[in-house]
């Protein structure tokens, strides 16, 4: 492959990244500008000079200036510092770039065996991330019981988050553990509560407790009726969850594999016939043809990532 081809291919990358990244940011805007809604029905944002929106519309602009990474690091419980972060997906482009040239011979696919082991380890924090806030969406019932219980029983809100802290596993123990060592440093309710939603941007169910606790201090009311209530419609959430995913389970297992069979062919052809997918990198209309594959199954696997989803 000649120098023109190898520019060729890496512009038509270069230019795949670009539409995807397109379409995650005008996404995200959306995904944003509704959380941000949200917090001002919760009242939990009740103007722009509010703390609780100002710390929420910066965090937000700091996520439009330095990427998602940051807040992806802050849901996985921040395991290691951002920059070692960089350095595994370097490390790991490295190692991918030499095992697909070794095995292959073909630099188109060295440039897919850099992309594929270097976003490894982001896809790794972005899957100890969601089962984190998975983990923490099923402690919230147990731990609003025993908050309930701690109200009942004569204890203040912030003595029943300490008992939360002692008595539950990680990560539950944790956030409740910082909401009542914010409190007793002298931070206000709503700024603690800000924080524990900064950290955690993409759970409902901590969204629905932090408004409803703040709700009551502020106009009053059964807070452990409340706490009750929330308890059971978020264990009824999870039962209605597990009955969604018996039921579309084929058809997601389907889109894996429909999605994994083109790139399992290309990677065993280059392996088992090179020669037969040179002409789409040296070849003017197999290069064009190649940037529209890659273009249209992107967007195709976004699409069926999309209609799959059930919101629950």
């Amino acid at each position: 492959m000649d120098l023109a081809s190898v520019g060729i291919v890496v512009g038509v990358v270069i230019a795949v990244a670009l539409a995807v990244q397109t379409v995650y940011w005008v996404v995200r805007y959306r995904e944003d500008a509704e959380a941000l809604t949200l917090q001002k029905r919760l009242g939990l944002v009740e103007d722009e000079d509010d703390i609780a929106a100002r710390i929420f519309l910066q965090a937000r602009a700091k996520r439009a200036q330095r990427g998602s990474v940051d807040q992806i690091l802050l849901q996985a419980g921040s395991p290691y510092p951002l920059d070692v972060l960089y350095t595994r997906m370097a490390i790991g482009a490295g190692v991918g770039a030499v095992l697909a040239f070794a095995l292959t011979r073909s630099p188109l696919i060295a440039m897919l065996g850099v992309m594929g082991f270097g976003f490894l380890p982001y896809q790794i924090l972005k899957m100890q991330a969601q089962a984190r806030n998975q983990r923490l969406s099923e402690q919230l019932p147990d731990a609003l019981d025993l908050v309930s219980r701690s109200l009942q029983a004569g204890h203040g809100i912030a003595d029943a988050m300490h008992l939360v802290a002692d008595e539950m596993q990680p990560p539950i123990s944790i956030e409740f553990g910082r909401l009542h060592e914010e409190n007793k440093l002298g931070r206000d309710f709503r700024e603690s509560f800000a924080n524990l939603l900064r950290r955690n941007p993409g759970n409902f169910d901590l969204q629905i407790f932090a408004g409803a606790v703040l709700l009551a201090r502020d106009t009053g009311g059964n807070l452990v009726e409340i706490l009750n209530s929330i308890s059971g419609t978020v264990r009824g959430r999870f039962l209605f969850q597990g009955k969604v995913e018996s039921l579309t389970s084929e058809a997601r297992f389907t889109g894996y594999v429909l999605g994994g069979l083109p790139i399992f062919i290309a990677l065993f052809l280059s392996w088992v016939q090179p020669e037969y997918l040179r002409p789409l990198v040296t070849d003017p209309l197999g290069k064009l043809a190649l940037g529209y594959c890659v273009t249209s199954f992107s967007l195709g696997v976004f699409v069926m990532r999309e209609i799959s989803t059930v919101d629950t």
